[in-house]
């Protein structure tokens, strides 16, 4: 392509001085090879708007193009009203991904059938004609055999093409194996909103908030939202909203806050529940929102179910007729006491929750949780303050409760053995100032969605899916078991499973690098035959037999994921700007020329009209269609009239939501007044749920199924208990916690890791440390830049020290997308701590999220 000399000029200069900074890669080879061919003419400059998909806040970005080679990316200005102000690091040098030199390129065989991270794969190279030809021949024996022996695993591929491709090609194929990563990244909060009421998926209402408690969430790094609420919290600390920041290290969210408690690992629980019985006891409460919305009032038996007519109403304490009836018109409920009702005591489940926590005084949070008592009664006091409890305004002639108090988490509370009771927990504290929904609250996405997530799980035996999800093993967890695919893998019958997985496909995920216990997640892939799509040779595409090329997200159309605030939401688009490889096939292609191989197309273009709904412009089958074409098509049925040519020149669509919208329009509407469905305060399904796993256990004989594990995890109320995960009761002589976070600058599928601009950022930033309190590096002759070895009951690791005064002295952290493995990347990008190695696996039971922030461990200096 033809560029200016100064334009070239100055561009390899930057890369140059880039890759002599961090890096030997030949970062400029693209761009020298193109400059060679070069007449030197005046520039032809153009903008191109876009969606960033490097992680899953999908930004709105507006791409340079100069003579159709990509210059800068930045953000779109016109989508900063609904979402993305900003852009990260990785957003910025998304360009240098797409012409990164270590690229996979063409189809690649393994010819050494010995697999491990320490084995040459004998990679040759292979038309995509044979690469086809060996996968289809390999899926229609399956298919003919038992369709359930093929597993597809995607991470990031979700949000690259979208899961619903994948699920119509395995509805197609016959296959249940399909698993996405949620339980690597938040899906006990996940569960414990479907649980509490009844979908997923909450946001602070930041522009109305005046008190932010944030639990470990990381938002001005990376996270869910980040780039929303980045910018918005920012702008709410202008104004005078205080930020309170609960996470045993001093992140960079914390660092912004008004205030940093670092509590001590896990204990999250004990404190939230020492808040709620201060706020109980002080009655400093919203009764009028727990007796209205909420189950708090019905009546419990001692079997810790609730009491119910013949017609399976829950029956509340009527304080007019002084009788056990349904909260219909004209009933007052109790929301405290104990009462008889046909010779049998209950008690409202308000009051067993206040009952169950009356232990949990401010001097045991401080012995637990390692907060001073009075920062802790400070806390709760400061909670009822702010929340304004019975106040109202009227906004758009709509009366409004107001309550500008608002708790946030990600993975702070959730990446735990119990991190679905850490989230009810937090939960019922927000039920208890009634902020839920309320102007300033934290406000709900798609309330009562999916009435079924009130049920009790069926705990099913023997388990449909590899991964067990829905099944005995982990009951609830609706988000799939990213982590448990390799142990079910390595051992199927231990689980029950009928039938010998035989073929894993993974797209755009680097799973067994990215969970916890590594070594077992690396030794399945030895079991199966395995396809990787992905861009570079991550670890997982090393122990591939074939490797299929990826187009990037700048190379390649989708209708992309949004992200929707309290106020917006928008439909994207994202388009490609170039094609640096000339790589024929993305992942959307790959799946379609298989169907067709198999002789599924047309059962295949069926489900993808089911999955996306498309009923106004379907996909019509006996024909192909490019992803262009799809998009245009799912376009035309999303955008509400706007045509395609307006897609590629504005890239979104975006819509301001309504006041009734964004606060009437949830609980509000499905929960309040008499005669309505109630918010589970209390979790009677899990009690059911648990006697399930109880027959299921004695039917079946399954001595694995610890029911005392169990029997807690599944407890209706969060409790005290909560707060103590296996490895902190049982891992004696290790005198650590250790706990991982997340930095912007990398991703765990490792083309960060060959980004030679963002290694550029400084020396910190091409690898990663062990954090250490001073006062602890001081006792054990520590200092930053020594090598020392981290231990667990899993195994070792060995790294860097960075002596800082921002954690606990009784903890260490370090971050976990470090210390890749792979023999397909230079050195320079195999720097750091592979921390997830050594990393113990208790996963909740009750959702399958994987415990990353539950080990405890030894620090040895070298």
């Amino acid at each position: 392509m033809p560029v200016s000399r100064r334009e070239f000029l100055k561009i390899s200069a930057a890369l140059l001085a880039a890759a002599k900074l961090a890096t030997p890669l030949n970062v400029i080879a693209a761009v020298a090879s193109q400059a060679k061919q070069a007449s030197i003419v005046e520039s032809s400059i153009r903008y191109v708007k876009s969606t960033c998909a490097h992680c899953v806040n999908f930004c709105g970005i507006n791409i340079k193009m100069e003579n159709d080679v990509i210059r800068a990316i930045y953000p779109d200005p016109e989508r900063a009203p609904f979402y993305n102000v900003g852009i990260c690091p990785k957003g910025v040098a998304g360009v240098f991904n797409t012409y990164n030199p270590y690229r996979i390129k063409k189809p690649l065989k393994r010819t050494n059938p010995k697999k491990g991270l320490d084995q040459d794969p004998g990679w040759v190279e292979i038309s995509w004609e044979e690469a086809f030809d060996t996968i289809i021949g390999k899926l229609q024996a399956i298919r003919d055999d038992d369709p359930r022996k093929l597993i597809w695993q995607h991470g990031h591929g979700k949000y690259l093409i979208g899961d619903k491709f994948p699920k119509a090609f395995a509805k197609a194929f016959g296959t249940p194996n399909l698993v996405h990563r949620t339980t690597t990244c938040e899906a006990a909060r996940h569960v414990a909103d479907e649980l509490t009421w009844g979908y997923h998926g909450f946001l602070p209402d930041i522009e109305h908030c005046n008190f932010l408690l944030n639990f470990g969430g990381n938002y001005f790094e990376a996270e869910q939202f980040a780039r929303w609420l980045d910018h918005a919290t920012t702008d709410a600390k202008e104004r005078g909203m205080k930020i309170v920041v609960i996470d045993p290290r001093l992140s960079t969210t914390a660092s912004k806050a008004d205030e940093w408690i670092p509590i001590r690992p896990g204990k999250d629980v004990v404190l939230i529940l020492g808040l709620a019985r201060l706020l109980i006891q002080q009655n400093t409460i919203d009764e009028e929102f727990l007796l209205s919305t909420t189950n708090a009032t019905a009546l419990v038996a001692d079997d810790a179910t609730l009491l119910k007519d013949r017609e399976g109403r829950v029956l509340v304490w009527d304080e007019v007729s002084k009788s056990a009836k349904p909260f219909i018109d004209g009933v007052k409920p109790a929301l405290r006491g104990s009462y008889l009702v046909d010779g049998k005591t209950y008690v409202t489940a308000f009051q067993d929750f206040s009952d169950s926590i009356a232990s949990i005084t401010p001097a045991y949070v401080a012995e637990v949780a390692g907060i001073p008592e009075k920062k802790v009664r400070w806390l709760a006091e400061e909670l009822a303050r702010q929340a304004k409890i019975g106040a109202t305004v009227i906004m758009d002639g709509h009366k409004l409760r107001y309550r500008p108090v608002a708790i946030h988490t990600f993975r702070g509370l959730s990446a735990k053995e119990f991190g679905v009771q850490n989230w009810r927990a937090g939960l019922i504290l927000q039920m208890l100032i009634g902020n839920i929904d309320a102007l300033g609250g934290i406000n709900l996405h798609d309330v009562y969605k999916k009435p079924q997530y009130f049920e009790p799980s069926k705990a099913e035996y023997p388990p449909r899916s590899v991964d067990l999800r829905e099944s005995v093993f982990f009951p609830h967890a609706t988000h799939h078991v990213a982590q448990q695919v390799a142990l079910t893998v390595l051992n199927p019958q231990r689980y029950g499973l009928e039938y010998t997985p035989e073929m894993q496909i993974f797209y755009a995920t680097n799973r067994p690098f990215s969970t916890s216990d590594t070594q077992k997640q690396f030794e399945s892939l030895k079991k199966t035959y395995n396809v990787v799509i992905e861009l570079v040779m991550s670890e997982t595409a090393q122990m591939a037999d074939i490797v299929l090329p990826d187009l990037s997200y700048l190379e390649s159309w989708h209708l992309s994921p949004t992200r929707y605030t309290p106020h917006t939401k928008h439909t994207a688009i994202r388009q490609p700007v170039t094609n640096a490889y000339n790589i024929p096939h993305d992942a959307y292609s790959i799946l379609w020329q298989l169907a067709k191989g198999l002789g599924i197309l047309d059962e295949y273009i069926n489900n993808i009209n089911k999955q996306w709904k498309l009923k106004k412009h379907p996909l019509k089958t006996g024909r192909d269609y490019t992803a262009e074409q799809f998009v245009e098509q799912i376009w035309m049925e999303k955008s509400k009239g706007k045509d395609f040519a307006y897609a590629k020149e504005h890239g979104f669509i975006g819509q301001h939501l309504t006041v009734e919208k964004t606060y009437l329009s949830g609980v509000e509407k499905k929960f309040k007044g008499p005669g309505k469905l109630k918010m589970n305060f209390y979790a009677e399904q899990l009690v059911h749920t648990l006697s399930n796993v109880k027959q299921q256990k004695k039917q079946h004989r399954l001595d694995m199924i610890d029911l005392d594990r169990y029997q807690l995890a599944l407890s209706p109320l969060p409790k005290k208990e909560h707060g103590f995960p296996t490895p902190h009761r049982e891992a004696k002589g290790f005198p650590f916690y250790l706990i991982t976070y997340k930095r912007m600058y990398r991703n765990q599928s490792g083309n960060t890791a060959l980004n030679p601009i963002l290694n550029a950022l400084g020396p910190d930033v091409q690898e990663n440390f062990v954090l250490i309190n001073r006062k602890s590096a001081d006792e054990l002759n520590i200092k930053t830049g020594e090598q020392v070895i981290v231990e667990t009951r899993v195994g070792k690791v060995q790294g860097k020290a960075k002596v800082v005064e921002g954690i606990r002295p009784d903890t260490l952290a370090v971050s976990y997308h470090y210390g890749q493995q792979s023999l397909g990347f230079p050195e320079d990008a195999r720097q750091g701590i592979w921390i997830n190695s050594v990393l113990e696996n208790y996963s909740d039971v009750v959702s399958g999220m994987e415990s990353f922030n539950d080990s405890k461990c030894k620090l040895i200096k070298v």
